[in-house]
């Protein structure tokens, strides 16, 4: 199920079925939100399928003709499958085989931006899945259709979290550049593929990584939250010297979830291990160590996100979010029901602002 949270007013305005199921059987796992704010899709890694939905009203499309949008208005409002007019399109990407085939690593790609219009076009949304047993691809879908246009194959996958099968694509980003990263969970791997020729480049950390949550900075660099491993920390990939970074002092922890703010300031929440629970905030620029951010209420951070006004999302595992003002550090609680998982780019802006979640 997806939840839509308005992040000005901290109100829980609808909820959606994620895909067909309408049942804990699509397992979300991951959000991404497009470059205007306008559409986020969710990957189901239980049933394999992708699925669109509108965050605004005018975004939304009026299927039976009636003159008006039905659609979830509040979180106890939940449409069947097929009858929410904001749920634009669902497709199957494969047939999860195994509980690490299904899709995971989600990131829309910004297109191109046309000055004419004051809009980005051609926006396509890449996939990460399983086709067969340590065989991973990243699949390009047409955002408007969700037509699979293309699949690239990525070479050397290891068969990390499941040594029989392996994992899906476990993180995705886009670049300022258009590029698109991803990389394989438990591993030091790091992927990148050019969206026009679909070449992909393999880099490898010689630092003993263990990746988990991935992002990209405004420099092109890729940043990457350790799940403990060898030395359980922040690492960071610069591609255009191609040298990988290990951010000194920031613990052997369990980092999962990974963002990077427009202030040049590092995101990571961490879930244990020399850390506590809670949040660790880096400096890009100089890869030091600026602050641990601990909460009161603190169960399982894993996603974290930057909102249109700079304000850091933490969501809880446990049933709850925090907002967090990174000039004075106030931390304001959001309650949100049930159990949340989520990695990708969850937050985004449109008329409104609003952060994306699942539960």
């Amino acid at each position: 199920m997806l939840s839509k949270v308005n992040t000005m007013t901290l109100v829980e305005e609808a909820r959606y079925f994620a895909d067909s199921s309408q049942s804990g059987a699509a397992s979300t796992s991951r959000t991404s939100v497009n470059i205007d704010g306008h559409y986020v899709v969710v990957s189901n890694r239980g049933t394999g399928w992708v699925t669109k939905v509108a965050a605004s009203l005018g975004d939304c499309v009026d299927k039976n003709g009636n003159g008006m949008i039905e659609t979830s208005q509040n979180k106890d409002d939940i449409l069947p499958w097929g009858t929410d007019e904001c749920v634009l399109w669902s497709t199957q990407v494969n047939t999860p085989f195994s509980g690490g085939a299904g899709p995971r690593a989600t990131a829309w790609a910004p297109g191109t931006y046309n000055p004419q219009t004051c809009k980005y076009e051609d926006q396509n949304v890449w996939i990460g899945w399983l086709k067969g047993p340590g065989q991973a691809v990243m699949g390009r879908l047409d955002g408007e259709t969700g037509t699979i246009e293309a699949q690239v194959d990525l070479p050397g996958w290891p068969l990390t979290a499941d040594g029989v099968n392996g994992y899906a694509p476990y993180g995705a980003a886009a670049d300022a550049q258009g590029y698109i990263w991803t990389t394989a969970v438990f591993s030091g791997l790091a992927y990148r593929i050019d969206p026009v020729t679909l070449e992909v480049k393999v880099w490898n950390s010689p630092d003993g990584d263990n990746h988990y949550g991935m992002t990209v900075d405004g420099k092109g660099r890729a940043w990457f939250a350790n799940y403990g491993g060898t030395h359980g920390s922040i690492s960071m990939f610069d591609p255009l010297t191609e040298t990988w970074a290990v951010v000194p002092g920031a613990g052997n922890s369990l980092y999962r979830g990974i963002a990077v703010d427009p202030n040049g300031n590092v995101w990571v929440a961490n879930n244990g291990g020399t850390n506590p629970c809670g949040v660790m905030q880096v400096s890009a620029d100089t890869l030091t160590v600026v602050k641990f951010h601990t909460f009161p209420q603190c169960g399982t951070p894993v996603g974290v996100s930057i909102d249109v006004d700079d304000k850091v999302w933490m969501v809880d595992y446990n049933g709850w979010a925090y907002k967090i003002d990174p000039d004075t550090y106030e931390q304001t609680l959001v309650p949100i029901a049930n159990v949340h998982y989520t990695y990708s780019d969850m937050t985004g802006t449109d008329r409104d602002s609003r952060v994306i979640s699942m539960s």
